[in-house]
């Protein structure tokens, strides 16, 4: 009976020396920072099958070690990125799964081995309360180091995840604008622009500033029996970025008549004949906020192409306007007939109130 306790006491003892040994790594606390971050971190999730350690090295030509953390590789992930990758307006949060980070070696010499590092992360956001995948990375970092260094795993697995999160923050930035699951939708910025140039050929829109004789600059058009003629128009511009889950599309405005295609003859500088040409310019005005609404209102209006979809709509504003002129100096015969010119200036002036006062609504409650 003492030999068999014997003989299993050796056979027991084999079995723990045989018990392969542990490395164990502790990662610094020192942040992991991108060039030009576009993401913020949300949260980690760990997805690996084998969660207890990182792999297995070797310790020497026969030898080896499993790889392990000294701490949970959730808790190293925020650590390391959350302070580089903090919320902000311009950056998508991101959700990370670890589905591989493991350790691998062969051995190179008595002395060396040659190792890798395989990371393989997935991306996520949040849409309508659920993840939706935005991309995933996976990667080797090569390495080669002697069987007592161990101290390079921790630089390695750090280089690792760095690279991982410099690709992220570029895929981001080629994406953001087309992705599906990057953006929420459109969303429209209106500005009117009316800084004047003192020195300049236009006169840009401003209800402040109404239209003088001394904006008429041209010399009176040879042929033409009317006192005057302006040179009304008007032109946007745009360009766009990505806002809290949205492409912001800022679009200005400008509404302007040009000086030296308006004109007026000598002698026909009255009142009555300046608000007749003020109104060519305020009904331009109108097809703007008109075409503001169109914008916002379009059905059609999509993140592939929404920048031919502004123009097409810029192109259908530019015809109404030209026909609302012609329409206004047919009636009013040029501002000849005065009862046409008295209701042409109730009408130009309540529908472009109304114009303004429904863009802004439309901009508040549709977008």
């Amino acid at each position: 009976m003492k030999r068999l306790q014997f003989i299993l006491l050796l056979l027991f003892s084999h079995l723990v020396g045989a018990r392969q040994e542990s490395v164990w790594i502790t990662f610094r606390k020192e942040p992991i920072m991108a060039r030009n971050a576009t993401f913020s971190l949300l949260r980690v999730r760990d997805e690996r099958s084998i969660k207890s350690q990182l792999g297995t090295i070797f310790s020497s030509p026969r030898g080896s070690l499993s790889v392990r953390s000294n701490d949970e590789i959730t808790g190293v992930f925020d650590d390391l990125l959350r302070p580089g990758f903090r919320p902000d307006s311009s950056r998508v949060p991101v959700i990370i799964r670890i589905q591989e980070l493991v350790f691998s070696e062969k051995a190179k010499t008595d002395f060396q081995a040659d190792g890798s590092c395989r990371l393989e992360l997935a991306f996520d956001v949040m849409r309508d309360g659920k993840p939706v995948q935005l991309t995933t990375y996976t990667a080797r970092t090569i390495y080669t180091r002697s069987f007592g260094q161990t101290d390079r795993l921790e630089l390695v697995a750090r280089k690792a995840l760095e690279s991982a999160a410099q690709y992220l923050s570029n895929w981001i930035k080629i994406n953001r604008e087309k992705s599906p699951a990057l953006v929420k939708g459109l969303k429209f910025v209106y500005i009117d622009h009316r800084i004047q140039q003192a020195s300049g050929d236009t006169v840009f829109y401003d209800p402040l500033h109404p239209l003088t004789w001394d904006d008429f600059q041209a010399a009176p058009r040879l042929g033409s029996r009317n006192a005057a003629s302006i040179f009304p128009t008007f032109s946007y511009e745009g360009h766009s970025r990505w806002v809290n889950g949205y492409i912001q599309i800022e679009l200005t405005f400008k509404t302007f008549m040009v000086k030296s295609m308006s004109w007026v003859r000598p002698g026909n500088k009255d009142d009555y004949a300046l608000r007749h040409e003020q109104k060519h310019f305020d009904i331009v005005k109108l097809i703007v906020e008109r075409f503001k609404q169109r914008i916002v209102a379009d059905t059609d209006m999509d993140l592939d192409d929404y920048n031919s979809r502004v123009q097409f709509l810029y192109l259908d504003a530019y015809r109404d306007m030209n026909r609302w002129q012609e329409q206004y100096d047919h009636e009013t015969q040029h501002g000849i007939n005065h009862a046409e010119q008295e209701r042409w200036n109730h009408k130009i002036a309540q529908d472009l109130k109304n114009a303004e006062d429904l863009t802004a609504i439309m901009l508040s409650t549709r977008q």
